[in-house]
């Protein structure tokens, strides 16, 4: 139990260092801080076997998932890093949402995370694209 409350502790904690850290990235771009950088919807593709998913990361800390090539889906929360995030994943489905349970206890995953671009960046192998790009660079 007192482990639990640590990590609830670290990962509330998490955000403000994120909001401090000012992003400059390889093509130019500038971000004031890694939780500006995250927020929208971002897409993945994999030729071989072929395979499509979605992630949409909140400014409220939420987190979607959707690999729509097998319909599974994860709802959670993300502590948004330079170098990493985390996400815990507090519910699933599959079936695109015909089926769904809560994750008990929440399960919690850390990402790598390179930025590349205002709208593309790379969790290890994947390439991931910003969709509609409303999100615009700091000036």
């Amino acid at each position: 139990m007192r482990a639990c409350s640590i990590l609830v502790a670290a990962l509330v904690a998490l955000p403000g260092v994120a909001h401090a850290q000012t992003m400059a990235l390889p093509d130019g771009s500038r971000f004031a801080s890694p939780a500006d950088y995250y927020p929208g919807t971002w897409k993945w593709e994999r030729p071989q076997p072929r395979q499509t998913a979605v992630t949409r990361f909140g400014r409220d800390g939420s987190f979607f998932f959707h690999n729509l090539t097998n319909g599974l889906q994860h709802f959670g929360r993300y502590v948004p890093g330079a170098r990493s995030f985390t996400v815990t994943f507090e519910r699933s489905c599959a079936d695109h949402g015909a089926r769904c349970q809560s994750v008990e206890p929440p399960r919690v995953r850390d990402y790598p995370f390179e930025p590349v671009g205002a709208d593309l960046f790379k969790a290890g192998d994947e390439r991931w694209e910003r969709q509609k790009s409303n999100q615009r660079p700091s000036s």
